[in-house]
């Protein structure tokens, strides 16, 4: 299979290249740095420089591709959310489906399944409600940003093509959330975030991209699936489940005026979650090996 990447440079794209090269599949990159990219990224692919505001054709001459996943967008956790980086949360997202797009509609590429990233985001905050893929929209700003990210790819009009949005939860490994999340404990000062009663949809790395490929491989999948191990916890089971998997208390919680004053909206993230089941998915016959979070946090930590 030749599979295309956008976005493949991050934390899922990397560990997504990997596992498609274990399988013998061909791999195109598309990045805005091609220097960095070949630097970050494993030798023997095949990387195209792309600005993400011309036409994608525009790079050079686009051999037979088989599939399309497309994982490009900036960084949601790394900054406060003022207003120019909430646009640039939701443009940069947009504008580069919205030309991805345009080059499926248009023949220069002519995938058999666009494999788009969305997050459990899209649910917006549910309190103890069980989502599935079949559950509406919020209405919040992360809400927004999944619902016209994959309104976008939806655009795609090639019936040849089936259209994937994977609704990503906190992705689990050594690297990204998890790494922080465990340093107030190195302090012994780890616990809670807000009431501890929210919920965190969560998800093994290695299950993540294993489910990605197995969307790939599936060709009855299409529209949304939640990216998201089968057991959700609460923030509070969370953080106790990490302070005895490092063996360390989990007693101090960070109140909600703190997190809103040092994250500002962002802290809405954190403090209103999202109870997402992965029901398509495993009615698909996909198999989780770490279902369970102790497991999860057990095989990354220890």
């Amino acid at each position: 299979m030749h599979v295309l990447i956008l976005g493949a440079t991050g934390f899922l794209g990397r560990a997504l290249i990997q596992e498609l090269l274990s399988g013998g599949n061909q791999i195109t990159v598309v990045t805005r740095n091609r220097d960095k990219a070949a630097q970050t990224l494993p030798g023997g692919l095949r990387i195209l420089q792309w600005d993400y505001a011309s036409p994608l054709a525009s790079t050079q001459e686009l051999e037979q591709v088989d599939a399309v996943v497309n994982l490009a967008g900036t960084s949601i956790g790394d900054r406060r959310w003022s207003p120019s980086v909430k646009q640039e949360i939701m443009t940069s997202r947009i504008n580069a489906t919205r030309l991805l797009v345009g080059a499926l509609n248009d023949g220069t590429i002519k995938p058999k399944v666009l494999l788009n990233a969305s997050a459990v985001g899209y649910y917006g905050p549910r309190g103890d409600e069980k989502i599935t893929e079949n559950d509406r929209a919020g209405n919040d700003f992360l809400a927004q940003v999944c619902k016209n990210w994959e309104k976008e790819a939806y655009r795609v009009q090639n019936p040849a093509t089936r259209v994937v949005a994977l609704r990503i939860g906190v992705v689990l490994d050594r690297e990204g959330a998890l790494k922080r999340m465990v340093m107030p404990y190195r302090f012994y000062l780890g616990g809670p975030l807000g009431s501890g009663n929210q919920w965190l949809s969560w998800i093994h790395r290695e299950d993540l991209i294993k489910m990605m490929q197995f969307i790939l491989d599936h060709d009855e999948l299409k529209g949304p699936v939640n990216g998201t191990a089968p057991n959700p916890v609460t923030m509070r089971e969370f953080a106790n489940t990490l302070g005895e998997v490092l063996q360390k208390p989990s007693r101090f919680t960070v109140p909600d005026f703190l997190l809103k004053l040092g994250l500002g909206q962002m802290s809405e993230m954190l403090l209103h979650g999202q109870r997402a089941i992965p029901e398509k998915i495993i009615n698909a016959g996909f198999r989780f090996r770490y279902p369970n979070l102790r497991q999860a946090l057990e095989d990354i930590l220890l």
